[in-house]
């Protein structure tokens, strides 16, 4: 992936910056479910003001519009024209993934708690990493296994335990959209990676997104659905959700991993599930269960043995493929 130095801040600490990033993108579960709970209030009575086809159209649109007009439309469209028909055929697979993985997270958290959402997500970059390593050739040290197994044990966990060993409906579905995640991270290792530039790949999948949650919507709810989104006070916490959340949170990410080192990034990421448990609880009243927080703790734990193991002066690892990976997606697990 090609690097865009005119953009680049060099006036923070990349390390705040990432922590930030995590911040921002790890608030995106909570702040779903806080509208999808707050939304009749905040729109001024209007029932079902929030689905996920507006709030997910929304995000992803004004998200494309600002790294249009940004990077400018007109050299995104250029860079485009220029890429390979395999490379456009990925970035349209990418995009639709990216749809439905945002579905499936929206979907799962109607029916599950936020907490569990963050943990059961974690899943997503191992499998990544595990099948990654099969089509590429990447070699999986043990200390990596070891980590893997942890983060393994701690979502199975985490998915029986809370619903008397049944998987409920909403962990289904944020279990499969760790599958979802997996495959969309694949597309842009094979597909994207080091041919598009990061303007395309962030603008085509969230413009794509949109598009597709737009006629969603208008099937399903008919046109006059996106303006519930904007009722009463609710177009303050769209705004924020959309400009701050996602497309901010996004350039962050983007301008630190390229002055960080994997270790760096593994161990700073670990604070993203922490977060994500934070905000449940302030925003959700989401008081984690002991099972819950030893469940977090094992997560991490997984995640930063993995990332150790995966450090080495030979060539890269299973672990340096997943710190490196969300540098070619729009968003960050």
């Amino acid at each position: 992936m090609s690097e865009i130095p005119a953009h680049q801040p060099n006036f923070a600490n990349p390390k705040i910056m990432l922590v930030a990033s995590r911040a921002l993108a790890a608030s995106r579960p909570s702040l779903i479910a806080f509208l999808v709970a707050q939304a009749a209030v905040l729109s001024g009575g209007i029932a079902d003001a929030i689905s996920f086809c507006n709030v997910l159209f929304v995000g992803n649109f004004c998200a494309s519009l600002v790294v249009g007009f940004w990077f400018g439309f007109g050299n995104i469209l250029n860079d485009f024209k220029a890429l390979k028909p395999m490379v456009m055929a990925g970035l349209i697979l990418n995009g639709c993934l990216a749809t439905l993985l945002s579905g499936l997270i929206f979907t799962g958290l109607q029916y599950t708690t936020v907490t569990n959402a963050v943990l059961l997500g974690r899943l997503g970059p191992v499998l990544f990493a595990l099948v990654g390593a099969m089509l590429l050739g990447k070699k999986i040290r043990n200390l990596e296994w070891l980590g893997f197994s942890l983060i393994v044990v701690g979502v199975i966990t985490i998915a029986l335990k809370t619903s008397n060993f049944q998987v409920n409906q909403g962990d289904l579905y944020i279990l499969l959209s760790t599958v979802v995640f997996a495959a969309t991270s694949l597309v842009n290792r094979l597909m994207i990676a080091k041919t598009a530039t990061l303007p395309v790949v962030v603008f085509s999948r969230n413009f794509i997104s949109s598009i597709l949650f737009f006629f969603i919507a208008i099937r399903l709810f008919g046109p006059d659905h996106f303006g519930d989104a904007f009722s009463g006070q609710l177009w303050i916490l769209m705004a924020i959700y959309s400009l701050i959340v996602i497309v901010f949170a996004q350039f962050l990410w983007y301008a630190s991993v390229n002055n960080l080192d994997s270790r760096t990034i593994g161990r700073l990421t670990v604070l993203s599930p922490i977060f994500g448990v934070t905000y449940a609880f302030l925003l959700n009243g989401e008081r984690p269960s002991s099972i819950q927080v030893v469940t977090l703790a094992i997560v991490i734990v997984g995640v930063l043995i993995a990332s150790l193991g995966g450090q080495s002066k030979k060539p890269k690892t299973t672990m340096d493929m997943v710190m490196e990976e969300p540098k070619n997606a729009a968003s960050a697990p």
